[in-house]
């Protein structure tokens, strides 16, 4: 039997402009969930201070779980 897992990412992005460090550790959390065999449900932003142009962005995952029984 399947059982899903899920999970999310926050990442504090400061600013407007994605810079390379930016984009950097973002590829990184990428790469390390992929790695894991998390894959993308989805993604959203929002901004958390207008004035300052701070936003945040959340990833959110899913993997499929195997359970004890099915490993046999």
């Amino acid at each position: 039997m399947k059982n899903i897992e899920n999970d999310m990412d926050i990442y504090f992005a400061v600013g407007n402009a994605n810079t390379l460090r930016q984009e950097k550790e973002i590829r990184e959390i990428l790469k390390r969930r992929n790695y894991l065999g998390w894959k993308i449900v989805s993604t959203s932003t929002a901004i958390v201070d207008m004035k300052n142009q701070f936003s945040n962005i959340y990833i959110f995952w899913e993997r499929e779980k195997i359970s004890s029984k099915d490993s046999y």
